[in-house]
């Protein structure tokens, strides 16, 4: 795959700030210059039968961006390519695509208002990494397989996996309401943000164990919750409003059970993906809590690691790279 940048897939977005956040920095004065391109619009605009003929204007408007959704998105191979031109046609001909895409334009007909949004969240982002260029934000069809695609200069939205839990697309493909409970518009922002944060910081599998996987996690609510301080806890864990207050009523339950059964230091990947994988719930707690528990723990023992360093910056939490010492130091007793 030819691209000038890093090229990431991720197959994964009334306020009430809260504690901390409260006084979040001011960053009124901070001008963020980025573009929201609705690729997707501009793609099913061309008739199938007439690709050959406006490929090259095409290409010559979208360039490596066409390059990186042709091949890594979509699956039809480089806009050089001799079979290139039939394989998108077929694509932009497929009846049920076409419905998404009248769906999608739909859903997402207020393109100032997401960029307004997300424009908020890059002031966000500048003001603690001033050294990283603000992503144009561009709007594609995947069909409905990657959420997020980051490349070095921009972040590609998949629209599809966002029109709301109660979508007829999702009913067709028996999508879980687990997961349906995620694909909604107001969670394009916060995703956006975690694939910056996931771009920014890799996982380090040196040390592949519970409590590992619980502090990345952690650390990237953290970042979602430093660039959208007042995002409300729902979309920050990606939880019902039932789901946020059994986690904060039983956070203390959690956290004993997991070190009582000597869960923290396990290598198991099935025993990990029970606490951090996406299931309809977690189920070393019960039907009654909700999935990625740890997730949620991971982000309150950042957040006690926060209060235990009030003289360390969002950033030098953030480069924390020990997740064993990050517990020791964290003094996290809920």
């Amino acid at each position: 795959m030819r691209l000038t940048g890093i090229f990431f897939l991720f197959s994964m977005f009334t306020f009430a700030g809260c504690s901390i956040f409260d006084s979040s920095p001011d960053v009124s004065h901070i001008d963020v210059d980025f573009e929201v391109i609705p690729f997707y619009e501009d793609l099913f605009a061309i008739d199938p039968d007439s690709v050959e003929e406006n490929l090259d204007p095409f290409k010559a408007k979208y360039k490596d961006y066409l390059t990186a959704y042709s091949e890594g998105v979509i699956g039809v191979g480089h806009p050089d390519d001799d079979e290139y031109a039939e394989n998108l046609s077929q694509f932009l001909a497929y009846p049920p695509n076409q419905e998404v895409v009248d769906t999608c334009r739909e859903v997402f007909a207020d393109k100032a208002a997401l960029k307004n949004d997300l424009g908020r969240a890059f002031r966000y982002y500048n003001y603690y990494y001033p050294e990283r260029t603000v992503p144009d934000v561009y709007l594609h069809i995947s069909g409905f397989n990657q959420s997020m695609v980051v490349d070095s200069g921009w972040v590609s939205v998949s629209v599809e996996k966002y029109l709301g839990r109660d979508c007829v697309f999702y009913d067709r493909l028996g999508t879980p309401m687990y997961l349906r409970s995620q694909m909604k518009p107001e969670m394009v922002v916060p995703d956006v943000m975690k694939a910056l944060g996931m771009t920014e910081y890799a996982y380090n599998d040196s040390i592949d164990d519970l409590i590992s996987q619980m502090i990345y996690h952690g650390k990237i609510l953290q970042f979602v919750k430093h660039t959208i301080p007042d995002i409300p806890d729902s979309l920050l864990f990606g939880y019902s409003p039932r789901e946020v207050e059994w986690c904060k009523q039983n956070e203390d339950f959690m956290w004993s059970s997991i070190v009582e059964y000597k869960h923290l230091f396990s290598t198991d990947p099935m025993l990990i993906r029970k606490y951090v994988g996406e299931a309809p719930f977690t189920s070393v707690f019960g039907q009654e809590s909700p999935g990625r528990t740890g997730r949620y723990l991971g982000y309150q023992l950042m957040q006690s690691w926060i209060d235990e360093h009030p003289g360390k910056s969002f950033r030098e939490m953030m480069q924390q790279t020990d997740p064993h010492k990050i517990l020791a130091k964290a003094a996290y007793r809920p």
